[in-house]
């Protein structure tokens, strides 16, 4: 019996192993495809196809996925997300927010960091590099050097990208975890906190001790209103998906949370009746044209069908039992799927689309946000350290920095970040 049990054994490890080396695999073809000039998207939907191929799955639970309203209102969600940006850049309010920051900050070094971080709410591609350009006359004015230039805005850039519903990975994380974009949100807000911590004791506090240059002019109450002005669609957004409308419930009156597509939806609306009032309809048209953009909305799609094929093909079992049949801690799983994933493409969605539906065994339910906020972290680290993020490379390339060592300057930064979210994980 205790012969026939071993052998059983080891039939069930040796498919154990099988299955995960084609889970490896598919991860591998999403980060390796990008570096011979393939779209992410396509490289994500490729590894998904290839694991409901060599793996198995009913075609038709998949394409009954696939028709679900939940599936697609992500991505609507994503195309609203967009437009929002395209609209308020359309309509002015992009630049008054930026001059209103400028006219705010107490110093120089304060308003560099500040218009990073403004621009970091809107969730555009290669965003560090607009953000380069327009505190390029600060950083020449303070003679930062290009390594403190460029370290400085990119990681004042990335402070919000954790956390911050606008964003794609927020957004899709959200989904595979099976939680509110509101409560996933409310979760994660520490991670910024965190971020906005270490960018000041590591790089903002030791880089502007000697060339900082403090404003002597005050600042009146025009700034503030210009700021409070041309921020309003972001801040509606936020007020009505995290804190909600007032509404009256059996006499009582109760705050009601709009959804994020229906806030999104409201928001997109008056901004587009303000350039039809003005009848500018080719900015409407551009608008539109930018948020329909294929790379956006078929990352979108391919992350949401790479999570299909995960569950439907039984991965998230495999990968448990794999790194539960070798004593793997969970935490180890959480962390290193991630990273490896975001060093490689040097792109959120594709970390999370290609190792989230990975860890929901890790996650547990209910959700463990402390595990959930390990495994974001770990992912962004990597992203972060990425020598092909477009973000770094451009930014980097702006002010001709050397881009391994602006990984190398913001490496304790990242390291502050991910340490304390692990700390909080075993706390927690």
């Amino acid at each position: 019996m205790q012969i026939i049990y071993n052998a059983a054994r080891l039939t069930y490890a040796m498919d154990t192993n099988l299955a995960f080396g084609v889970i490896l695999t598919s991860i591998l073809i999403i980060i390796l495809l990008p570096r011979f000039k393939v779209n992410i998207a396509i490289a994500i939907f490729m590894g998904a196809l290839f694991l409901l191929g060599v793996l198995g799955a009913s075609w038709s639970a998949v394409l009954g996925d696939l028709a679900q309203w939940s599936f697609w209102r992500i991505i609507f969600i994503v195309f609203l997300s967009l437009l929002i940006v395209a609209l308020m850049e359309q309509v002015g309010y992009l630049s008054m927010m930026v001059n209103a920051v400028k006219e705010l900050a107490p110093s120089l070094g304060a308003s560099l960091v500040s218009i990073s971080a403004f621009i970091g709410l809107l969730p555009m591609p290669g965003g560090a590099y607009v953000s380069a350009r327009l505190v390029d006359p600060l950083a020449r004015d303070m003679k930062l050097s290009p390594l403190e230039a460029t370290s400085l805005n990119y990681w004042f850039r990335h402070l919000w990208e954790y956390a911050w519903p606008l964003y794609t990975g927020v957004i899709v994380a959200s989904e595979i975890f099976s939680v509110s974009i509101a409560d996933f949100v409310l979760h994660m807000s520490f991670l910024p906190l965190l971020a906005i911590t270490a960018g000041v004791l590591v790089l903002y506090i030791p880089i502007m001790r000697k060339k900082n240059i403090k404003r002597s002019e005050k600042r009146g109450e025009k700034a503030v209103r210009k700021l409070a002005y041309s921020s309003w669609p972001i801040i509606a957004v936020m007020v009505l998906t995290l804190a909600g409308v007032p509404w009256l419930a059996s006499g009582k009156l109760v705050m009601v949370k709009i959804d994020l597509f229906y806030s999104l939806l409201a928001v997109d609306i008056a901004l587009l009746a303000v350039l039809l009032y003005g009848k500018k309809y080719d900015k409407m048209r551009d608008s539109v044209k930018f948020a329909l953009k294929p790379t956006f909305l078929g990352v979108t799609f391919a992350a949401l069908f790479m999570k299909v094929a995960v569950l439907e093909t039984n991965s998230m079992y495999y990968t448990y039992t794999f790194f539960n049949m070798y004593g793997i801690p969970p935490f180890v799983v959480i962390m290193l799927l991630p990273y490896l994933a975001g060093l490689m493409t040097g792109v959120t969605v594709a970390y999370v689309a290609a190792t989230f539906p990975l860890l929901l065994p890790y996650i547990g339910t209910p959700v463990n946000f402390a595990a959930v906020a390990l495994a974001y972290a770990s992912g962004y680290s990597g992203h972060l350290t990425s020598p092909v993020h477009l973000c770094l490379v451009l930014s980097a390339q702006h002010f001709k920095a050397n881009l391994y060592r602006v990984i190398i300057r913001v490496a304790p930064a990242v390291l502050l970040v991910l340490g304390t979210t692990l700390l909080i994980y075993f706390v927690f």
